[in-house]
């Protein structure tokens, strides 16, 4: 890579190579780091700079510098991925980030499976082994786990997260802002509403309400996210 930022390749061919940091340095922060290194490996498209945590003092996590916290993203001039995995955190850090004027990074990794007429949205992050089958689409700044599904012509919104395992039928529609718990199974044709939660396991037959809470097999609510118990 030459001192501007570029990288060559056999024939003459160059890349620009655009700066990388994470939001948050949590768990799902540090899972980041090896999709970063994938994509930098196999695309290089993204250098990883370090992360951006109000909460950390540490110099580094795993090794990857802290470079200070959320609002240092405006004195850098680089893309950002957002490491954090509650739905309105994620919308929160998104629009902090645009009112800087930084663009998302989208990182793909070359063990995951896009179909064909698929479209990913800025920001969204696509895990080793998920798939998104032909003709699904995903929205902005969604987290796709390790070992999930996204059937095809389904649709999933904004700031989505699909925990581990998590699978979602063909044609099925996911608003924006829910959570999709580990394992958990949403049935071809379903719709969830907006802000919903899926919990760990749950398998999803008929369509879930915006704001609510569905566990179990098959699921059903338990409550409201806003607290009103109703069941």
């Amino acid at each position: 890579m030459d001192s501007a930022g570029q990288r060559a390749f056999p024939g003459g061919r160059t890349t620009r190579v655009r700066p990388l940091v994470i939001l948050g340095s949590g768990g799902l922060g540090r899972q980041i780091i090896g999709l970063a290194q994938d994509v930098e490996q196999q695309a290089s498209t993204y250098k990883l700079l370090g992360f951006l945590d109000d909460g950390v003092d540490e110099p580094d996590v795993w090794g990857v510098p802290v470079l200070g916290g959320d609002h240092q993203l405006a004195e850098l001039d680089a893309r950002y991925v957002i490491g954090v995995g509650l739905p309105t955190a994620r919308r929160r850090l998104a629009d902090l980030a645009a009112s800087y004027g930084r663009e998302p990074a989208t990182l793909v990794h070359s063990a995951a499976w896009i179909g064909l007429h698929t479209s990913v949205g800025a920001g969204s992050l696509i895990f080793e082994t998920a798939h998104v089958v032909a003709g699904a689409q995903v929205g902005r700044h969604v987290m796709m786990e390790v070992n999930t599904f996204a059937g095809h012509d389904s649709r999933i919104g904004d700031h989505v997260l699909l925990a581990g395992g998590a699978s979602v039928g063909a044609r099925a529609v996911i608003g924006d802002d829910v959570m999709l718990g580990i394992g958990c199974i949403v049935l071809g044709d379903v719709v969830v509403g907006d802000r919903a939660v899926v919990g760990a396991g749950a398998v999803v037959t008929k369509d879930v309400p915006a704001d609510s809470v569905v566990v179990g097999i098959p699921a059903k609510e338990t409550r409201l996210r806003r607290g009103r118990i109703t069941a």
